[in-house]
Order: C-alpha cells, then structure tokens, then sequence
C-alpha cells in the first residue's frame, strides 16, 4: 500500500526593515573594530620583516667590519648595498650605518706616545669611523668624531684620541669596558619606516628602527 503524505508549504517570512537595519547596524560595528586590527596586524608584520632585515644588515657588514673590512673602498661599499635588500644604503637613502673602531687609553698608550699630558687616560674613544648610507638620518648615539682627524680611510692617529676630548666615545664606558690593547668594533645602524611616522603630528618624530652590535 503507498501512502501519500501531502506536506503544505508555508509563506516564507521576509525580514522586517527593522531587522534589516540592527543587521546592517552589527556589520558595521564589527568592521569598524575588525578592519583596523586586521590592517594593524599586517602593519605589524611588515615592520617586523623590516627590523628583522635591518638588524641581520646591521650584523652582517658589523661582523665584517670587525674581521678587517674597509668599508672605505668603494667595493666594500657595493658589498654593503647589495646586503641591503630592503633599504636603500645611499646618501640620500633610506638607512645608515655607522661604524666605529673604539679603543681605551691607558697610562702605557699615553708613555709610549710621549706624551707629557694624557687628557683622555682611561677614556674610551674613537680610532676609526666610516658612514655607510645616509648621514642625515641619524649620528651615533656615543659622538660623532670630527671630520679633521679623520684620513681617507676613517682611521684617526693615536696622539689625537689621547688629547682630543671631541674622540672620547661618551656613553661607550657603560657598554663595556675594554682592557689594554682590547679593541671595540661597534656597528650601528639606523632605518628610516615611514609606517612607524603615525605619532609624527604629536611628537614631530619620524619614525625609525636603531639597532647595534659589539664585536
């Protein structure tokens, strides 16, 4: 026997306007939270890749620098930009990287120089620096060692930073302190993101990323 079961459909009901419209309402108070997280988090991970790039930049021509490099010559230099894959590494470019050979004056330095007065005694100063890249947009953080005692090669001579009080790397004693004869090759580096310049209109800072290393 085969039984017929006859079902009636029901009229579906539309939604009222006033559904429709706490609907609408609920959207867009969830892409007024959601988008700009969303957007942040991007943001977020696109700086991250940037600092991660600056600081292996920073690493890797620093860890040069410390095993003899001269960053004087222009192939050192070609080397140096084609590291910097994320930044340009020019005058008018978006990083710079500071390098600095620092050494500590000690009374043996000061009697085999014969000097009769020794004003930098126990100071940490600089005996070499070379800028790669754009000089404008940051200086060291412990001095900038003016350009007349500097050669062609960025080295400064002995008698100059054991009298000079402008060679004296301030700030550089708190890092470490080096022992007779020890040498200090510090690399700095600094890269310009625009993407961090959202608080320039409060602060007038633009934004940036410093990194350093010690070799």
């Amino acid at each position: 026997m085969v039984v017929h079961l006859l079902v009636k459909k029901g009229l579906r009901r539309q939604p009222s306007r006033a559904v429709r419209g706490s609907t609408m309402l609920e959207l867009a108070l969830i892409l007024s939270v959601g988008l700009p997280l969303l957007l942040g988090v991007a943001g977020v991970g696109v700086q991250l890749g940037a600092t991660l790039a600056g600081t292996q930049l920073t690493r890797d021509v620093g860890h040069m620098y410390a095993l003899g490099a001269d960053f004087s010559q222009p192939g050192k230099v070609d080397i140096a930009q084609a590291l910097s894959t994320n930044f340009t590494l020019t005058n008018t470019g978006t990083a710079v990287l500071i390098l600095s050979k620092v050494v500590q004056v000690y009374q043996a330095d000061c009697t085999a120089a014969s000097l009769k007065t020794c004003p930098n005694l126990n100071e940490p100063v600089f005996a070499n620096r070379i800028v790669l890249g754009n000089s404008s947009l940051r200086s060291s953080s412990y001095g900038t060692p003016p350009a007349s005692y500097l050669d062609s090669s960025g080295n400064i001579t002995s008698s100059n930073y054991m009298q000079q009080s402008t060679l004296i790397a301030t700030g550089f004693g708190a890092v470490m302190t080096l022992a007779d004869g020890q040498v200090a090759y510090l690399t700095e580096g600094y890269f310009s993101m625009p993407q961090l310049d959202l608080l320039d209109p409060i602060t007038n800072e633009k934004g940036g990323y410093y990194v350093r290393f010690v070799f």
